[in-house]
């Protein structure tokens, strides 16, 4: 992810200013499958997009154990705007939206076929609620032959155990990777394979620096 740093001199004479400090980044990597009603693409405007997925890897400081328990992740209630013609790719914007990870020592998450089905979304979202965010963006790209994107979402922690936990005024995104079509290996009745990280950046308050350190930020 990349960051910047805005500096505004109010004064010729500006001596020291205060920047951002970056802290320490906690990350969850997630593999799974997605489906939007009335599949993708075209996204109509008001299809819902929901993404099943499972952890392949987990920062230590979460304490997880992928060999006894597992942490699944749940996205549902993203509404299509509609995708947009970008020349060259594709962008489809979402409203709206609920991030839900749960911690479960059942390890029993199933994807099925042709969702929502018996097991997906339900093994998805059992366990206890590890953490629960509201997404206040969400975008994905398609590239000009519509196989393949990107896609990134910021949003507010609103609950679970790792809330306040790990940090204070945390961000939280979530992006990454897609395949659909013959690129992919996707269980029937999904459109899209994901790859994807959630990140949890401590950033702390901003502090003072010198001129000097804050120039040498962008080099």
């Amino acid at each position: 992810m990349w960051k910047s740093v805005t500096v505004r001199l109010l004064a010729i004479g500006l001596v020291f200013c205060a920047a951002p400090v970056l802290g320490q980044v906690y990350t969850v990597d997630y593999y799974g499958f997605g489906w939007e009603t009335g599949g993708i693409l075209p996204s109509v405007m008001g299809d819902e997009l929901v993404i099943t997925c499972s952890a392949d890897n987990v920062d230590p400081a979460f304490g997880v154990d992928l060999g006894t328990a597992e942490l699944t992740l749940h996205i549902h209630d993203l509404i299509s705007a509609g995708q947009v013609d970008m020349g060259g790719y594709y962008a489809i914007n979402f409203t709206g939206g609920m991030m839900d990870v749960y911690e479960d020592q059942v390890m029993n998450a199933d994807w099925g076929t042709n969702p929502p089905n018996g097991v997906s979304p339900s093994t998805f979202a059992d366990g206890s609620l590890f953490f629960s965010g509201q997404f206040t963006s969400f975008t994905m790209y398609f590239d000009g032959s519509g196989s393949s994107g990107s896609f990134s979402g910021t949003l507010d922690g609103v609950g679970g155990s790792i809330i306040d936990q790990m940090c204070t005024s945390c961000v939280y995104t979530w992006g990454g990777a897609f395949t659909m079509g013959a690129s992919a290996q996707i269980p029937v009745g999904y459109d899209l394979q994901i790859d994807g990280v959630f990140e949890i950046d401590s950033a702390v308050d901003n502090e003072p620096t010198s001129w000097g350190s804050v120039k040498a930020l962008f080099h």
